[in-house]
């Protein structure tokens, strides 16, 4: 089982880095809202993270179950918790994708802040989520932890509106979204 082991924790490694690569860009991206200035590469990182994150999410659940079994692994609230983050990430990335990003090329932030708050909440948590061993198992119950997420949510989503007001409304900044060489051959 040593070998299970050691495959586990390569695969928390890949994990990890694949998320901290990720976190930084979706930070800088957050901030690209408030203080303009977006780089393109940025979601080219985010959207690769995002894929490490989903390959080696499945490898981690997967080394998890054979290492500690596949019935005692899933019963798990941590487990739980973290799914219902992966389902509520996973919704608005495809917010951001498909809706958030063309409304703010219009000029309407809404979207884009709605969803980079709960984006920005799930990335946060996550983190949390990773670095939180003394919860797994039972520790702490899966409304416990649900509810942490669900506070991560709002104290994200009141960031979030008191910078739109504080930099945006009140100071008449503007966001400039600029658009890569490739997004813009991509809207002719």
């Amino acid at each position: 089982m040593l070998w299970a082991k050691v495959l586990w924790s390569l695969v928390v490694f890949w994990h990890s880095l694949a998320f901290a690569a990720g976190c930084v860009n979706v930070f800088l991206s957050y901030r690209a809202l408030f203080a303009g200035n977006r780089n393109p590469a940025w979601s080219e990182v985010i959207r690769s993270a995002e894929w490490q994150l989903w390959l080696s999410g499945f490898a981690i659940v997967g080394s998890g179950m054979v290492i500690s079994g596949w019935q005692s692994y899933l019963v798990n609230p941590k487990l739980w918790t973290k799914s219902l983050l992966v389902v509520v990430w996973l919704l608005t990335t495809l917010v951001i994708r498909y809706v958030a990003v063309d409304r703010l090329r219009a000029g309407q932030r809404q979207w884009m802040l709605w969803a980079g708050s709960v984006s920005t909440a799930c990335w946060l948590y996550g983190a949390y989520l990773g670095v939180a061993k003394t919860l797994a198992n039972g520790a702490a119950p899966f409304v416990a932890l649900a509810g942490g997420f669900l506070i991560t949510i709002f104290g994200c989503l009141s960031v979030t509106f008191w910078l739109e007001h504080r930099y945006v409304v009140s100071n008449k900044i503007t966001c400039r979204f600029n658009l890569s060489e490739r997004e813009r051959k991509h809207e002719k």
